[in-house]
């Protein structure tokens, strides 16, 4: 578990940088999550790593939209 752990932090970071690769890490550690939750029967943490799971999606989605298939940082202000 501390492999998904680390896995979702560094997508954390990555957000802290402004990566667009940041939601996809993301997504891989909501899906390792949920499948550790659904395992461990806490279905509760299971349904907020589904939601979350969706926002990292959304997130990758929204990103495409504004900033383009090829570009990985945003522009900083």
């Amino acid at each position: 578990m501390w492999i998904v752990t680390a896995v979702c932090l560094i997508g954390t970071v990555m957000n802290v940088k402004r990566l667009r690769a940041c939601f996809l890490f993301w997504a891989v550690g909501n899906i390792l999550w949920l499948a550790v939750d659904i395992k461990a029967g806490t279905y509760s943490r299971a349904m907020l790593d589904t939601v979350q799971l969706g926002f990292s999606l959304w997130g990758l989605y929204e990103w495409r939209e504004q900033h383009g298939t090829k570009g990985d940082n945003i522009q900083k202000n």
